[in-house]
Order: structure tokens, then C-alpha cells, then sequence
């Protein structure tokens, strides 16, 4: 080559291995800090010591203490209802200071009794996110709970409160259902619950946080029990608390029990008895309605809403506004997407089958998601009636403004040479990482993903202005070949380096390619997820249930922790919860859940309190979203737990924060045992 010619390729590649190492240089610059770290008010959300009670001193009262350790991550250390994982559970929990309860026998002007609260902490409140602790405090303990939780509202300063005298009930005959039907609209009941008694309608409490009406034919979700005199007390006790007022005043106590013996007589079959099938929220035939429900109770918040520093989801203001960076190396720098109503910034401007699209294929408008960015492949299984539903939640929800840059990939060489050491196609890495704080744009300017493309476009130019002057550097009768020879060369050349082009892009984007089927990527992560045995689900009923459990394991991503065959095993450690790893889901006795009762299971789901009693963090277990699931389909989930292969997978036993826990919230992809950020 003449040495004119040798210097451009010289030059050029220069120049381009300087861009690339620019390029990588930026990946790890352009989003290395938040553009905003929210921090709320401790009135509002309060920052929490992990364990529970392990920053609590020796000389605390035994009340105080266990109130620490079993209550404050909801009810906050002060009692307000502000702990940090209140954000995202529905109904809000109870604000102590206020001395408003919903659950008791006292008048309604009056604070519960002793025994009211001590109910309540013993038993829970049936499917919600409040726990049963009856197995695990003894009732000394509940009554120093309870006697604590006294100390912290100035209502229960007064005379000892008097329960109310609960009439005998009416007969519930034909005559007290027609009287209960009339009264039930008399009394505006089917303003909120509607005619059928059906109606989800949104409504606010005390402090303007969002509560959902109750379904009446579903008397399993009656957060009080379905008692027919607890339903009394609910008609004749309630408080300012709730939406919902008391009747004590408008209806006579034979009235109330007629309304009762009326609400009682709407129950339908629940879907895990015989003749029963699923009508929860998650069928509903009105598409906002269920798509308002899948969300809340899915992991679309665990990275669209960004957190506090200590975890906390930034869901009043910001909620699945975006902004969190996901770190998945080689495959590049995300932040995820901004997914409210805003024209601008959010999906606004977006169709439902855009959404719907992305959401399960992974098309998105003018680029293929990466599924370690977007793990689309557990959504691709959503049905067309339940990626619609979602759709037009998000389109409606209410805009924020928050620019969100493209992902930022590190330099093709780079890039090629760690995707060749990692199993092709997925191209896996070996962690993820989760940064807190909004690395999106609030307030515009100019994008972080800029830069990045200013690389990318000169590496171009100096690619296309390389073989201009490649041309040009020869002698001006050689520019071009002139003998076949010469140009069977010439083309092979070309035809050499646009395969290797070819095959050197390929690797990059992978597994980011459009030509790769969408459904073929959700088979390899999704294929290995156990169908149950029909011949062992004789019963209709409970066929569905289990195929419904399956179905919410595979779209709310259970896998992504504990695997498809529900083993679990993956690592995740931060310096705000310590190290932790997934836990085996399958029925093995020793090793998974085969000793824990059904009602032990929907405790940690929706609680985040394991069968020992060990809270779990709501950053590893997503309890706070998993307490937003239907009584049905927590019931199903439980039901396709049951049914899968038992595995015995022993589980490394979790460990509090310690100093060599990861700064940023991370999760291997990999197998690890080790504890700490290694």
C-alpha cells in the first residue's frame, strides 16, 4: 500500500479507536450522578434502621421496642402511617396519632378498646397488608404493643371507651333481604358499590391517600371479617377515618342488620371452591379499572419510580415518572422509562398499541429494548385484554415531566470483546445494578445521551470520509481498480468488510435485534416454567386457579428471582438492607415452603414477615406491590406454588448491612453464595 494510503487507514483507525475509548469513557461519566436525589420529610416517609429495632436502645420500654421491630416499616417509628414502604401499599397504613380506627366496637366519636387493638395485632386484617402475629408475639407482648401504640395519640387520654351493644340479628329471610335491598340504596350504598355491589371506585381517606370500595359479593376481601357482626359494627363504628360514614345515626339498629343480611346474600362462590371461578379485579371488564389494578400490584413501580437513598419509592409526585439507572455491563447504561401521561416526556403521545407493543414484544418507537434494561420477556405473556388494561392506565395517568435519556452503550470494542466472553445469545451480565435518585430531566436541557451520539456520528464521518480519502491518496490513474483481478479483490475486500461489519454489529446489539422473534426470546426465559399436571387439577376450579398463579408468576416476573422452577437462589446486596438471596418457592419441605401453611405464605407476600418471623425488606421481596393483589389471585399464586416440583435448593441465610455491602443496590445475574458486594 503506498504510504499515502497507509497513512489514512492510520489516521482513521486512530481516530476511531480514540472515539470508542470516548464513547465507553462516557458510559460510565454520562450517568454516573442523579440529576436530582429526593429525600422526603420524616412526617411524611420515614428513614428506617435495618433490621427493624436494631437502632432502638437496650433501656427502650418492651413496648417500644416490639413496636419497632414488627411495625414502624409501615406505621412509621412515630406512628403516622409514614414508613418507608407506605408508599406504595393500598389502603395507606394507619396513622396512630390521629386515634382514628376503622376496626372496632366503640362508638364512633370514641378511640377502639384494648381489645380491639389487641385483635387486630393478633389476627391482622384479612387480605391486606396488615399481618397476623398471633404465632408470633405471645399475648403479653400484643398488650405491650398495644399499650404502646396508646401512647402515641393524645385520643385515648380520656375515659375508658365503652364497646356497643350489638343487637340480636335479624333473621335473614326473605322480608329482611327485601327491606336490606331497599335500604342498601336509601342509604346511598350503591353510590359507591354500585347496584350489584361490583364497583371499584376510587375514593380518598382522611389524609387524601387513594382507598379502593369494597367488592361486596367477594366477602373473603372484607378487610374486618365477613363476621355478620363485625359487618354491623362496620354500618354502626366508623369514624371520619373513612370514606365510607357511619349509619348509627340514619339507620335504626334493626335497619343496619337488614342491610347486613342484604350484603351477606350478595356472596358469590370464591374461586378456590367447587362451581367457583375468577371475577376479581383482574377480570374486570372495564379496561381502566383493571389496568390500574395490574399495575399497583406488578413490579411496574420497583423501576419507574425512583427512590430516596434509604429506598423509599418517590410514589406521590412521581409515581412510574422514571428515572432510575439500571446498570447491566456489557450491554450499556438504561434509565427507565417515563411512563405517565405527559405528552413530552411520557407516553402521552402514544397509542395503546405502541404500549402494549413495547411492553410485550419489546418495540419500541425506533428501537428494540434490551431485556436486561426491560425484562419485556416475562410481559410478553400478558394477554390482549391485560396489556390493553395497562395501556390505558398508564396513557392516564397523570403527566409529569421528566425527559428520559437513550441508554448509554460502551465502545464497540469494548463492547465485542466482553459480550464474547458471556453465553451468546443473551449475553447475560453478571449483575444488575440499581442506582437511587432521578436520572431523568425534570426541567429539560440538553440530554445525557447527546454526547454519546455526537460520538457515535463522528465515528461515521471518519468511516465515510476514511474510503473518500482512501480513494483520493492513490495516484490519480490507480484510484480504481483496472484489471479484473484488481477488482475481484477490490470486491472482496468490501464484501469482507461489511460481513465482518455485519457480524461485529450483530454481537454489539445482541440480544437487541429486531430479526430475533420476540416469542423466541420469552420461550428461552419463560419456557422452563412448570405447567401444572392436569390429572393431579381434576377440578375445574382449581385447574384455573393454578393456571392463573402461573400465568401472574410469569408476568410479574417472579422468575427473574426465583427462577423458572421456582428454586430461587439469586443474590442482591446493598448497603441499605444487607445481602439476601431469593428463596426456594417449590413445596420441598426442608428447604422451601412445604412446611409453611397457606396463610404463612400470604403473609410474606403481602407482609414481608417470613414464617420465622424475619421481616423481609420491601426492596427484596416486593411485598409492599405483591399487598396490592386480589385475595384471588394471592389464592392462585400460592396455589401454583404448591403445585410445582418440589427441589431441594438450600438457601444461604440472609445477612444484616454490613461494610462490605454494595454502595448501589445490586443483583447478580450470576450464582453467588458469597455475602457482600463480590
Amino acid at each position: 500500500m503506498p504510504g499515502s494510503r497507509r497513512r489514512v487507514v492510520l489516521i482513521a483507525v486512530a481516530v476511531l479507536l480514540v472515539l470508542d475509548v470516548g464513547r465507553s469513557v462516557y458510559a460510565r461519566l454520562g450517568d454516573a450522578r442523579p440529576t436530582e436525589v429526593w429525600q422526603p420529610a420524616p412526617e411524611v416517609y420515614a428513614d428506617l434502621a435495618w433490621p427493624p429495632g436494631s437502632d432502638v436502645a437496650a433501656s427502650a420500654s418492651p413496648g417500644r421496642r416490639l413496636y419497632v421491630r414488627w411495625c414502624a416499616t409501615c406505621h412509621g417509628h412515630d406512628g403516622r402511617g409514614n414508613g418507608p414502604a407506605a408508599p406504595s401499599l393500598i389502603p395507606r397504613p394507619r396513622d396512630f396519632t390521629r386515634g382514628l380506627f376503622k376496626y372496632k366496637s366503640t362508638p364512633p366519636d370514641q378511640p377502639p378498646t384494648d381489645d380491639d387493638l389487641a385483635r387486630v395485632v393478633a389476627n391482622g386484617l384479612q387480605a391486606s397488608a396488615m399481618p397476623y402475629f398471633r404465632d408470633l408475639l405471645t399475648a403479653d407482648e400484643i398488650r405491650e404493643v398495644v399499650g404502646y401504640i396508646k401512647t402515641l395519640s393524645p385520643a385515648f387520654a380520656g375515659a375508658a371507651p365503652q364497646p356497643v351493644r350489638i343487637p340480636s340479628r335479624v333473621p335473614a329471610d326473605a322480608v329482611s333481604l327485601a327491606r336490606g335491598r331497599a335500604l342498601y340504596a336509601d342509604l346511598g350504598c350503591d353510590s359507591c358499590h354500585g347496584a350489584d355491589g361490583r364497583r371499584r371506585e376510587k375514593q380518598r381517606d382522611a389524609k387524601h391517600y387513594p382507598v379502593i370500595t369494597r367488592d361486596l359479593t367477594a366477602p373473603w376481601t372484607f378487610v374486618g371479617g365477613s363476621d355478620p357482626e363485625q359487618l354491623w359494627l362496620r354500618l354502626t363504628t366508623l369514624s371520619s377515618l373513612s370514606p365510607m360514614p357511619s349509619y348509627a345515626e340514619s339507620a335504626t339498629p334493626t335497619e343496619r342488620w337488614h342491610v347486613v343480611n342484604y350484603v351477606l346474600s350478595l356472596a358469590r362462590t370464591p374461586a378456590w371452591q367447587p362451581g367457583g371461578h375468577l371475577d376479581g379485579p383482574g377480570q374486570h371488564v372495564d379496561p381502566m379499572t383493571r389496568g390500574e389494578y395490574l399495575v399497583h400490584a406488578e413490579m411496574c413501580g420497583l423501576c419507574h419510580t425512583s427512590i430516596s437513598r434509604t429506598g423509599i419509592y418517590r410514589g406521590d409526585d412521581f409515581y412510574l415518572a422514571g428515572g432510575m439507572r439500571v446498570g447491566a455491563y456489557p450491554q450499556g447504561v438504561f434509565v427507565s422509562r417515563n411512563l405517565t401521561g405527559d405528552p413530552d416526556t411520557g407516553l402521552g403521545r402514544w397509542s395503546e398499541v405502541e404500549i402494549a407493543t413495547a411492553m410485550r414484544d419489546g418495540r419500541a418507537r425506533g428501537r428494540v429494548l434490551n431485556i436486561w434494561g426491560m425484562p419485556w420477556m416475562f410481559l410478553h405473556r400478558l394477554t390482549d385484554a391485560d396489556a390493553r388494561a395497562i395501556a390505558t392506565y398508564l396513557k392516564a395517568l397523570p403527566p409529569v415531566r421528566n425527559t428520559i435519556p437513550d441508554p448509554l452503550h460502551y465502545g464497540t470494542l469494548e463492547t465485542l470483546a466482553v459480550k464474547l466472553t458471556r453465553p451468546l445469545p443473551a449475553v447475560p451480565p453478571r449483575v444488575l445494578t440499581y442506582t437511587e435518585g432521578n436520572f431523568g430531566a425534570p426541567g429539560g436541557g440538553l440530554a445525557r445521551d447527546v454526547p454519546q451520539r455526537v460520538l457515535v456520528g463522528a465515528q461515521w464521518v471518519v468511516v465515510v470520509a476514511g474510503v473518500v480519502m482512501l480513494v483520493l491518496a492513490g495516484p490519480r490513474g490507480r484510484r480504481v481498480p483496472r484489471t479484473v483481478r484488481g477488482w475481484v479483490v477490490t470486491a472482496l475486500v468490501v464484501v469482507g468488510a461489511v460481513v465482518l461489519g455485519l457480524v461485529v454489529g450483530i454481537i454489539v446489539r445482541l440480544p437487541a435485534l429486531a430479526v430475533i422473534p420476540p416469542e423466541q426470546i420469552a420461550d428461552a426465559v419463560t419456557g422452563g416454567i412448570p405447567h401444572p399436571d392436569p390429572e393431579r387439577l381434576s377440578d375445574p376450579a382449581r385447574r384455573a386457579l393454578v393456571e392463573r398463579g402461573r400465568y401472574l408468576y410469569t408476568v410479574a416476573s417472579c422468575a427473574l428471582c426465583h427462577g423458572p422452577d421456582g428454586a430461587g437462589g439469586a443474590k442482591l446486596s446493598w448497603r441499605v438492607l444487607g445481602t439476601v438471596w431469593a428463596r426456594n418457592l417449590t413445596p420441598d419441605r426442608d428447604t422451601g415452603l412445604g412446611a409453611w401453611t397457606d396463610g404463612e405464605i400470604a403473609r410474606a407476600m403481602r407482609s414481608g414477615i417470613a414464617k420465622d418471623g424475619r421481616p423481609l425488606h420491601w426492596q427484596a421481596m416486593i411485598w409492599d406491590h405483591a399487598s396490592n393483589w386480589d385475595e384471588e389471585d394471592v389464592r392462585a399464586l400460592i396455589a401454583f406454588l404448591r403445585a410445582l416440583p418440589p427441589l431441594h435448593r438450600a438457601i444461604p441465610t440472609p445477612r444484616p448491612p454490613a461494610a462490605d455491602d454494595c454502595e448501589v443496590y445490586t443483583f447478580w445475574v450470576d450464582r453467588s453464595t458469597t455475602p457482600g458486594c463480590r
